[in-house]
């Protein structure tokens, strides 16, 4: 898989998580073949920027791997001040977070609360893609609720934006992490854009990796909760 000037081999990453993709997780889940590890989000605000919990998630010291960056935010300009913000720190890569479901993420118009003004989310993506050197990744969901999955438009405007590739979870907001991960509309997508993708959603064993493959035509796959407790799921997957 290729996203930008960097070769993902083997193509099966580890899905950002606030609060558990540390530095130390993320090496754990390299030495055991993750190709690919996203830093925990970090808030756009540069209110938020010395505290504590920033510091700690912005630490890529030492760690072998592309340093990618996962920004979150609802302002256009303050997203772009932050992409460049950490590209100066010594990120690689940034991610654009439109994906989280968490309350207090989706009561300030971030995350995957974003998916509900398509105006809003091609500002951020081409204002974040204008201001930095380095590649730009977005993570997403489908839509908002079973009503409204934009998905297909959001990756049109990813593509026309310069996004380098698309991580996509197979529910909606409002499902958080209940039911079943879909993966049609993902296999539209891949279909319908030249964007590298990343498949996300329930890839829980190397099984059901295959199969996701299979039916998607995803680049790679992205594995997140499954990865707590058992790393070494990305040696079986591999």
């Amino acid at each position: 898989m290729q996203i930008g000037a960097y070769t993902i081999d083997p193509p099966i990453a580890l899905a950002p998580m606030a609060g558990i993709t540390d530095k130390p997780f993320r090496r754990l889940c390299r030495a055991f073949g993750a190709g690919w590890a996203v830093g925990e989000m970090l808030h756009s605000d540069p209110a938020f920027r010395n505290t504590a919990k920033t510091l700690h998630r912005s630490d890529f010291g030492g760690e072998e791997g592309v340093a990618a960056v996962q920004i979150a935010g609802s302002g256009p300009r303050q997203m772009a001040e932050a992409a460049v913000y950490n590209v100066a720190l010594g990120a690689q890569l940034i991610d654009i977070n439109m994906g989280c479901p968490a309350k207090k993420v989706c009561n300030v118009l971030a995350g995957s609360a974003l998916l509900q003004n398509e105006p809003l989310v091609e500002a951020i993506l081409n204002a974040v893609v204008a201001a930095v050197d380095v590649p730009v990744t977005l993570k997403t969901r489908l839509g908002w609720d079973d009503e409204h999955k934009n998905l297909p438009r959001i990756a049109q405007m990813a593509e026309q934006a310069g996004i380098a590739a698309l991580a996509v979870h197979g529910r909606t907001r409002s499902q958080m992490y209940r039911g079943q991960a879909e993966y049609a509309l993902i296999a539209e997508v891949k279909r319908r854009t030249s964007l590298p993708l990343w498949v996300n959603g329930d890839i829980t064993s190397p099984q059901k990796a295959a199969a996701v493959l299979a039916q998607t035509g995803a680049d790679g796959v992205m594995v997140g909760r499954a990865a707590q407790g058992q790393p070494w799921l990305f040696a079986d997957i591999r």
